[in-house]
């Protein structure tokens, strides 16, 4: 009966996605009529998107967040709908998931909880935050994984990159595509068991990050159902001190090359300012690790922009798979054009502002403007699956310090990379 019941499930989950799927390619296919509304066309579809993704939850909401980082890619209209993923998530009833912490919770274990909030104070696509106190007094959070959703990654990621590839929404290649859709279900699988989580929360611990609070684990009541840390509460991440921007860019530098293990979701509920004017950092889901070749490769990569060298720059991306192999000596004019265009678009902007104010745009539109004009160039490209949550996250984060009116120095911080203070 429970696989009947699956059965369903996933026939429910197909038809919705296939349905929004086909209002999608229809409403493309109207695009090309003269007079026809564009702008509102793509606002229907993301409404259409939100609507359905929304309420599959899962990894399916989890492809509508990350889309909607993408918004030099995609349409305005469309990411501004999907981004509403991000903040307007809908919490289940707490009588819905009582029968995970019954199943995932001895006896014993559960005696340690005095009390639970039943009102959820956070939800999102895996799963929702109940505030509690334990029989010690201690107050904690409880994070309680939505039943069903680690069963329905690999049917949502299949069904998803069918309608992607129909509706040719992205400007990359199938094959490509099927890479950074590979590298996403690896991360989706990841958080839907908390025990991952919970490993990544005591690895970026170990860093201690200055100017940052993480929660601390309670480990008893922690399985791959349920994750249960310290209460540390917190003001929106819009009121932090501007200066604090310079604790974000160093701890986004020394999670990337010391220890290969980057915090990958970068929206905005996931951090927060204490009552210390510290940095409150949640949800240690989705960490994206990057092996010694890979972050040696990156620093290469920034050595060889650093002093124009367009041939070593390329040897790094062969290096990171964003090119394919063996193109240098036959398009090396194409290649040494973009890639000197690209270094200014994001290097001149900080090097001339020192520090860097987040509250200009120079930086974003510089590299939105040459990532426009290098449009025409995708197919001498790869779409690079390690890179993926890194470029995403330094887009998720680069809002964040905006939102703050940040102030630091980006131009040192490469500069740092470039000589090699944060190793490997």
């Amino acid at each position: 009966m429970a696989s009947d019941n699956s059965d369903q499930t996933d026939k429910t989950r197909r038809r919705r996605l296939i349905g929004a799927g086909i209002r999608t390619l229809s409403r493309g296919a109207m695009r090309s009529m003269p007079g026809y509304d564009r702008a509102k066309s793509w606002q229907k579809t993301g409404q259409d998107w939100y609507e359905t993704l929304g309420g599959l939850k899962g990894a399916a909401m989890k492809l509508g967040q990350i889309a909607s980082q993408y918004e030099d890619v995609l349409p305005p209209q469309l990411t501004e709908q999907l981004a509403r993923l991000q903040r307007d998530a809908e919490p289940w009833d707490f009588a819905d998931l009582a029968g995970v912490l019954d199943a995932y919770w001895t006896d014993e274990e559960r005696a340690m909880v005095a009390e639970i909030d039943e009102t959820a104070i956070a939800a999102a696509s895996i799963g929702q935050v109940h505030a509690a106190r334990l029989t010690d007094g201690t107050n904690v959070v409880i994070k309680i994984r939505y039943p069903g959703v680690a069963d329905s990654i690999d049917a949502d990621v299949a069904n998803l990159s069918r309608l992607l590839k129909w509706s040719r929404m992205l400007p990359i290649g199938g094959r490509d595509l099927d890479a950074v859709l590979g590298e996403l279900r690896e991360r989706f699988v990841e958080e839907t068991d908390y025990r991952r989580e919970l490993a990544n929360l005591t690895t970026l611990r170990q860093l201690d990050l200055e100017g940052f609070e993480l929660p601390e684990a309670i480990r008893p009541l922690c399985n791959e159902a349920i994750f249960v840390t310290t209460r540390l509460d917190s003001a929106p991440i819009s009121t932090a001190d501007p200066e604090r921007g310079r604790d974000i860019v160093e701890a986004i530098n020394r999670q990337i090359f010391e220890i290969g293990a980057l915090h990958a979701d970068p929206h905005p509920g996931n951090f927060g300012v204490t009552e210390r004017g510290t940095i409150a950092l949640y949800d240690f889901g989705c960490v994206k690790y990057l092996d010694e070749d890979t972050r040696i490769a990156m620093r290469g990569l920034l050595q060889s922009a650093f002093v124009e060298d367009w041939h070593g720059v390329h040897q790094h991306m062969e290096a990171l798979g964003a090119v394919p192999q063996g193109r240098w000596a036959e398009d090396a004019e194409v290649y040494a054009g973009i890639y000197a265009r690209h270094a200014a678009s994001a290097i001149v902007p900080l090097r001339d502002h020192r520090p860097y104010v987040f509250e200009r745009d120079e930086l974003i539109t510089s590299i939105r403007e040459e990532i426009s004009r290098s449009m025409k160039y995708w197919r001498y490209f790869r779409a690079a699956p390690d890179m993926v949550f890194v470029l995403r996250t330094l887009s998720g984060l680069y809002w964040i310090l905006r939102s703050l009116h940040a102030e630091a120095d980006l131009y040192d911080g490469l500069e740092r990379i470039v000589a090699g203070e944060y190793g490997p």
